[in-house]
């Protein structure tokens, strides 16, 4: 599967090396990870999480699954999903970390592409030629292509960041 998502531009991955232990770089991970399970969808909402928190997930002691939680009043929910693997090359740690959609965003993704396909399908068998509704589907689900090949870039971004911060504090 992510062979398909890296040839649509939904993947991507990142190697870091930090001048950290990794049972250290673990424990570290953990005070900001509020552990729930792998699913992400849970009948705990990212909003009633401490804010303490900034991600949502299990971490093992070599690897890790989670998500960036959502905020109150949070537009930006297309944050994808990190799974990573932590290993220690003498007394320095290596992060290998994949980025790709939750299954919600790319089932929400297929929802609306199908829902073009059919407009558009309507449309050209119909009596009545209304293009309009074909263009507007078409703009929507290209737009939330975009949208998560964003969030991917800036899952990316966000996490290097927070990995070099973790390391760097006292």
């Amino acid at each position: 599967m992510n062979s398909f998502f890296k040839s649509i531009g939904l993947y991507n991955s990142l190697t870091i090396d930090l001048n950290i232990n990794s049972s250290e770089l673990t424990k570290r991970l953990m005070k900001v990870t509020y552990k729930t399970n792998t699913a992400f969808i849970s009948l705990e909402k990212d909003t009633t999480i401490p804010t303490r928190f900034e991600y949502r997930g299990m971490i093992d002691v070599n690897s890790f699954t989670i998500k960036r939680r959502g905020r109150l009043f949070d537009m930006n929910r297309s944050n994808p999903v990190l799974r990573g693997t932590i290993s220690d090359k003498n007394g320095t740690s290596s992060v290998s970390v994949e980025f790709f959609p939750s299954g919600f965003q790319i089932l929400n993704w297929i929802f609306i592409l199908c829902f073009c396909f059919v407009i558009t399908y309507a449309n050209i068998t119909g009596d009545k030629q209304d293009v309009m509704f074909a263009v507007v589907a078409s703009v929507i689900a290209i737009t939330q292509y975009f949208i998560l090949k964003r969030g991917i870039s800036r899952g990316k971004y966000e996490f290097e960041r927070e990995l070099i911060y973790i390391a760097q504090k006292p």
